[in-house]
C-alpha cells in the first residue's frame, strides 16, 4: 500500500513540474482528461450502489454489464445505428416485462415483422392505425390468457387444492349439524341470525357494517371490534362478502362461509392462504345509497 501511495505522489510531483511548460491548449486537454475520469467514477459509484436492483431476477452480473457498455462505447457507426441499438434495447426491455407477465414472444418473429413493415417503401396512417389496433386487441387477449394460465396453475398447487377440500368438508359438517345452513348457487354458505328490515342493499350500495373475519380454525384475521363500524361500497369487497350482505336488511346479522373462489382465489392475500375458505360474522347497520 505504501509503495502505491508513494508512486501516486511521485506522479503528482512530475505532473506539477511539467505542467508549467505546457501551453494553454494542453491545459484544457488535461482538464478534459480529468473530467473524463471524474465522470466515469461518478457514474460508476452511482450505478454500483443500486446495481442489484437492475435485474429483478437476482442474476445481475457486473462483468456482463461492463461488456454491454463496451459494445456501446466501441460503436463508431452512424447516428442511425446507435438509434437502432437504443430502440432494440427498449424493445427487449418491454419484451422481458411481458415475459414476466406470462407473455413470452419469439425474438426472431418480432424482428422479422418489424423489418417487413419498417423497411417498406411507405406506410399510410391508416395502415399504422390498423397495426396499432391489432396489437392492442391481441395484447388484451394474450394478457387474459396469461392471467388465466397463472390462475389455473396456482389453483392446482397442493396448498390450494387442500384448502378447497378443507372448506368443502367444513361446510358439509356444518350442514349435517345445522339445518339452517344454506348455500347459494355461487357456492356461498350462510346462516342468517336476523334478516333485518327491507330494503336490502344492491351490488353497488355503500353500507355500514360490523364484522369479524376468521379462519376455519377460529383465528381472527380482521375485525371492526375496537375500531368502530366500517363503511364501504360493495363493489370494493370480495364477491362472497358482497353476496352475503345483499341477503340482509338494515339491522340484519349473519355468518358467512365464503369459499376461496368467492374470496381471494388461488393466489390468496396477506395472511390468507390460496383458495382458503373464510368465515365472517356480519351485522348490516345501515345502507347509504
Amino acid at each position: 500500500m505504501k509503495k502505491i501511495l508513494l508512486g501516486a505522489c511521485t506522479l503528482m510531483v512530475v505532473a506539477a513540474m511539467t505542467s508549467c511548460d505546457k501551453k494553454a491548449a494542453d491545459s484544457k486537454a488535461t482538464a478534459t482528461d480529468s473530467l473524463a475520469t471524474a465522470y466515469g467514477q461518478y457514474v460508476g459509484s452511482m450505478l454500483a450502489s443500486d446495481f442489484g436492483s437492475f435485474d429483478r431476477s437476482g442474476n445481475a452480473d457486473k462483468k456482463e454489464f461492463v461488456e454491454g457498455m463496451m459494445i456501446a462505447f466501441g460503436n463508431d457507426k452512424s447516428l442511425s445505428t446507435r438509434m437502432g441499438m437504443q430502440v432494440g434495447l427498449q424493445m427487449l426491455n418491454e419484451m422481458n416485462q411481458l415475459k414476466e407477465a406470462g407473455m413470452e414472444m419469439n425474438k426472431a418473429a418480432v424482428m422479422n415483422a418489424f423489418k417487413k413493415v419498417f423497411l417498406a417503401d411507405s406506410i399510410s396512417m391508416f395502415e399504422s392505425a390498423e397495426y396499432s389496433a391489432k396489437f392492442r386487441e391481441l395484447y388484451n387477449r394474450a394478457e387474459k390468457e396469461a392471467a388465466q394460465a397463472k390462475a389455473d396453475e396456482a389453483a392446482q398447487a397442493p396448498a390450494a387444492v387442500d384448502n378447497v377440500k378443507a372448506g368443502e368438508e367444513y361446510v358439509a359438517k356444518l350442514r349435517s349439524e345445522n339445518p339452517n345452513v344454506k348455500t347459494t348457487d355461487s357456492g356461498l354458505s350462510y346462516v342468517i341470525e336476523t334478516e333485518g328490515v327491507a330494503p336490502k342493499p344492491e351490488a353497488s350500495s355503500t353500507v355500514v357494517v360490523n364484522y369479524t373475519g376468521k379462519h376455519l380454525n377460529g383465528e381472527v384475521f380482521d375485525s371492526t371490534d375496537g375500531r368502530g363500524p366500517a363503511t364501504f361500497n360493495l363493489q370494493g369487497v370480495v364477491p362472497g362478502f358482497r353476496e352475503g350482505l345483499m341477503l340482509l336488511g338494515k339491522g340484519g346479522k349473519a355468518t358467512l362461509y365464503i369459499p376461496g373462489a368467492l374470496a381471494y382465489g388461488p393466489n390468496g392475500n396477506q395472511g390468507i392462504g390460496p383458495n382458503e375458505m373464510l368465515v365472517f360474522d356480519v351485522e348490516l347497520l345501515d345502507i347509504q345509497e
